[in-house]
């Protein structure tokens, strides 16, 4: 329960940074996306069904306030989480080189998949300038976030751990 709960406190902090305070600066015309960083971080440390779940729901939260079409972001989260989940099985999760390349390559996966089915269908054909305005700045800067935040997930899952291990031995 307290997991599910953490999950929830830190899908509901992320979405709020995110969405009010580095949308508010002034200092850089795009927004990391921290959620991005949360679903990667949890799919690649805990799994693929906890990056799934928690994919989802960071997904149907941006797709409830800023979506055109509930589900698209939540479909989109959940399969990158998912993936990411798959690869921590194969990749040691400690450092932080490999979740770096991760988190830039689920980044260019969201921003491939976003002009695909919300730019290309519709008949918008300018991927340069899609690629240049949005995608590359977008995916330098959650980079640099995810430099910084990596490793302070790792602390709170290792700290969420932490509190289930001792409530199994209260339990025992």
């Amino acid at each position: 329960m307290k997991r599910i709960l953490s999950y929830a406190a830190l899908i509901l902090i992320f979405f709020l940074v995110q969405n009010n305070i580095f949308a508010a600066s002034s200092l850089i015309a795009t927004v990391p996306n921290l959620l991005l960083i949360l679903v990667f971080s949890f799919g690649f440390i805990r799994g693929s069904l906890e990056g799934m779940l928690i994919g989802f729901f960071c997904g149907l939260l941006n797709d409830v306030f800023f979506g055109d079409i509930i589900g698209f972001s939540a479909l989109m989260y959940s399969v990158l989480g998912y993936g990411m989940g798959l690869l921590g099985n194969l990749y040691y999760t400690d450092f932080v080189n490999m979740p770096l390349i991760l988190c830039l390559f689920s980044m260019l996966a969201y921003h491939i998949g976003t002009y695909l089915f919300a730019f290309l269908i519709p008949g918008y054909r300018g991927f340069g300038a899609y690629l240049t305005s949005v995608a590359i700045p977008e995916l330098l800067y959650t980079g640099l976030m995810t430099l910084l935040l990596y490793p302070l997930l790792r602390k709170v899952e290792a700290l969420i751990e932490k509190w289930e291990i001792r409530r199994s031995k209260d339990y025992a």
